[in-house]
């Protein structure tokens, strides 16, 4: 048994609106951040917060917003997405043409590491959350967590923190970034 709730209107392939953009559809990328640390408090095991589908690759023939066209997230922005909703649990579904699938949006889809982070964490939550930049831990097998780490700005920064602000104990740890690994590399 599995309940999942949708908790916004739709989402496409909008980062920000456009300054006085009071709207609430379509739904864009960065305000689904405060939308998903409301639900945090209600993932667990079998109950999925329905961030909506994934606008990436080609959408069309018929989106549900706009014409047929290449998703308007950049590269980064369809990384982003994706982690945001691995991290948060919310369910992957595809909201584009799978016949006309690019190898970058290919590789987002097939990565068996983030892939694991939405079907198998725990505790999942945001840590911290500051203007322009978001962080999301979460448990998983063996003791080992996640860290999702967003810069919500426009420029890169150089941020900071302690192993306990992030709930981590003190220490050492071995840090390896999930999107490093080529999915492909994992084919026989």
């Amino acid at each position: 048994h599995a309940q999942q709730w949708r908790i916004s209107n739709d989402v496409w392939d909008v980062w920000a609106k456009k300054a006085g953009d009071t709207s609430d559809f379509p739904q864009n990328l960065s305000s689904q951040f405060a939308v998903l640390a409301g639900w945090a408090p209600h993932i667990e095991p079998g109950h999925w917060p329905d961030a909506d589908m994934l606008p990436i690759g080609y959408l069309g023939p018929r989106p549900g917003w706009g014409k047929p066209r290449d998703s308007r997230l950049t590269h980064d922005e369809a990384r982003t997405l994706l982690t945001l909703w691995s991290i948060a649990r919310s369910p992957l579904i595809i909201g584009s043409n799978l016949t006309k699938v690019d190898p970058f949006t290919e590789s987002l889809l097939t990565n068996p590491e983030v892939i694991a982070v939405d079907q198998h964490s725990s505790e999942n939550h945001p840590v911290i959350q500051q203007p322009g930049t978001v962080v999301w831990t979460a448990s998983a097998s063996k003791g080992a967590r996640y860290v999702a780490v967003f810069n919500l700005g426009d420029a890169d920064k150089t941020l900071s923190w302690s192993w306990g602000e992030l709930g981590l104990p003190s220490g050492g740890h071995k840090v390896r970034d999930l999107w490093l690994l080529d999915p492909r590399s994992l084919r026989s």
